[in-house]
Parts: structure tokens; sequence; C-alpha cells
């Protein structure tokens, strides 16, 4: 795995609204247009939708409550 690029896939999707969007409608083609490798391809495919909701509305909470 290109653990960098796999990392900054999912730092995106956690914390931009519109590419947790994009991503949730074809998870797929968007780990594809990221460059991931085929195996971070099916890992983000396989994401526990309902974890990727939970993480993302925790940590703009975070970020609310922190003032950024």
């Amino acid at each position: 795995m290109s653990t960098s690029r796999f990392e900054a896939f999912l730092a995106k999707i956690y914390v931009d609204e519109k590419a947790r969007a994009r991503f949730l409608v074809d998870a797929r083609g968007e780990a594809i247009k990221a460059g991931l490798t085929e195996q971070e391809v099916e890992a983000a495919a396989s994401m526990d939708r309902v974890g990727l909701d939970l993480l993302a509305k925790s940590l703009e909470r975070k970020r609310v409550k922190s003032g950024r």
C-alpha cells in the first residue's frame, strides 16, 4: 500500500463533506481517481459507511469546539 496516499485520501473524505458525498456515491471510482492501489481501492470500497459518518461528525464537532 502507498500508505501516505491512502491516508491522505481517508483524511479528505473524513473532513471534506463534498468529497465524502462523492465517495459514498461511487467509492471505487473516487479511490481510483485518487490513484490508490487495487488493494487500497478495495479497502476503501469496503469501508464501514456508518463508521465513516460517525467519525466525520465527531471530527466536525471537535473543529467547531476548537474554533477552527
